[in-house]
């Protein structure tokens, strides 16, 4: 199996605050990474310095040359005071390789297209972005962080303020797109029930052991109660993992 990144004893810093210290581990292909932790705890740090947003401090930070990132924001960020349609917002993530001062070719139309299709959302195509639900906003940013082919593919909290069932949904999704299209992923959240089984590892934040990736067969409920510092009982129910 292919090392996809590395992380060899990096430290890293938000201004003057070191937010990580000597980090170490590693993403393979087709894995499927979730990273738990509340607000401020430093996931989105992480995030930016796979994607080489941000430099470590200390160490190194190893990307193959096979990489090719897709990132799917929060949709929170996203302004909807400007009328873009669909079609645009997904159309926008080809800038990233044609230049933000190019005119989109005849190719990227189509692959924005082909993202709007497999997302199930072309009937939407037309339709302004600040009028969608939070579902289907949801799935235009999937479909938009799609729209560049990538094969690693890195989630930003995609179901927050989403009822259970569209969290449902956007889950399968993004399951469906690790096992059949063989895109290796990231997924953060703060919430671990929604993706222990969807997840294969796990790695916690702001917990009481050090930052590393745990496999999902792992999990048991002495690590998690030191974890989460509360009592915490995972049960298995008609072979799915439950947190109580």
């Amino acid at each position: 199996m292919r090392k996809m990144i590395e992380f060899r004893n990096v430290s890293l810093t938000y201004g003057k605050k070191e937010i990580f210290k000597s980090l170490s581990f590693e993403i393979f292909e087709n894995n499927f990474l979730g990273i738990v932790g509340p607000n401020g705890s430093g996931k989105t740090t992480i995030l930016r310095s796979i994607m080489g947003l941000i430099k470590p401090s200390a160490g190194v930070i190893i990307k193959s040359d096979r990489v090719r990132f897709g990132y799917c924001m929060q949709r929170q960020f996203i302004d909807t005071l400007f009328p873009f349609t669909v079609f645009e917002t997904v159309l926008m993530a080809r800038t990233s390789l044609i230049g933000p001062l190019k005119t989109p070719s005849r190719e990227d139309r189509i692959e924005a297209e082909k993202a709007l299709d497999v997302m199930g959302i072309m009937s939407l195509k037309d339709t302004s972005f600040h009028d969608l639900s939070g579902g289907q906003k949801q799935r235009v940013l999937l479909a938009r962080s799609l729209a560049t082919r990538p094969n690693f593919l890195i989630l930003d909290e995609p179901t927050t303020d989403l009822d259970i069932t569209m969290k449902r949904e956007i889950l399968e999704l993004v399951k469906n797109f690790n096992v059949k299209e063989k895109l290796t992923m990231i997924l953060v959240t703060h919430e671990l029930n929604e993706i222990i089984n969807y997840a294969q590892e796990f790695m916690f934040l702001d917990g009481n052991i050090p930052q590393k990736i745990i496999h999902r067969n792992e999990l048991n409920e002495r690590m998690l109660s030191e974890i989460f510092k509360s009592h915490i009982r995972l049960k298995e129910v008609e072979g799915k993992k439950v947190i109580f």
